[in-house]
């Protein structure tokens, strides 16, 4: 798989994957919000477990791909949203 088209592939499961972060740390802070017990575990694996380990892959993948000087052919707002969200949930992890 070339490496423009493996980090566009983890951009967009980036961007997924912190959509429900930011949905996972708002059921922390909404309790009267009653969902299902799995739907509850599928949003707290994919969002406070995998969403971490997913940008900081995209963000190696992307300083890699940075420092060879290859073209980066991502919508700017990708990387500026994951990259955001990475900065944040490296905060929030010493919080």
């Amino acid at each position: 798989m070339p490496s423009s088209s493996l980090l566009a592939f983890f951009s967009k499961v980036a961007v997924i994957s912190n959509l429900v972060y930011l949905v996972s740390t708002l059921f922390l802070f909404i309790t009267w919000m009653k969902i299902p017990r799995d739907i509850a575990q599928f949003i707290a694996v994919t969002g406070l477990e995998l969403a971490p380990m997913i940008n900081l892959i995209f963000a190696f993948i992307l300083l890699v791909q940075f420092l060879q000087k290859k073209v980066i052919i991502l919508p700017t707002w990708q990387t500026i949203f994951n990259l955001s969200m990475l900065l944040v949930q490296a905060g929030l992890l010493f919080i």
